[in-house]
């Protein structure tokens, strides 16, 4: 049997094809990759300058409404408006000297006391200012 020198050519032929279409593919799939990296970069930065673009916003807006309820502003929109408002003169912290767990204990009994006896609500007193 004779061997047919083209044969071998043929092997070569087909094995440096496929290679190269190996190559190429690996070379597309490459630049692909490179191509999406881009993108996702440039809709990070867009998406972190429009987060800047809001986080500058909500501080304007901040000192705004900061600048508006500043006190003497107040004092002097109440007066230019003849509103006839008065500053809070009672403090509204209550300062507790006894013992906060027995206070507390009663309260939670009391509450199941009440609960128990089949009552559905509780007085409640205010006091009404005179002037």
């Amino acid at each position: 049997m004779k061997k047919n020198p083209q044969a071998f050519v043929n092997q070569l032929f087909v094995c440096l094809l496929v290679t190269m279409g190996f190559g190429g593919s690996l070379g597309l799939g490459t630049v692909w990759m490179r191509h999406q990296i881009s993108a996702t970069a440039n809709l990070n930065r867009v998406l972190k300058a429009d987060w800047e673009r809001v986080e500058r916003l909500i501080d304007e807006k901040k000192t705004v409404i900061e600048t508006a309820q500043a006190p003497e502003k107040l004092r002097a929109l109440n007066s230019g408006m003849r509103l006839g408002l008065v500053p809070m003169s009672e403090v509204s912290i209550v300062h507790v000297t006894d013992n906060t767990t027995d206070r507390l204990a009663a309260r939670a009994t009391r509450d199941s006391l009440i609960e128990a006896s089949g009552r559905k609500s509780v007085p409640i007193a205010f006091k009404i200012a005179k002037y």
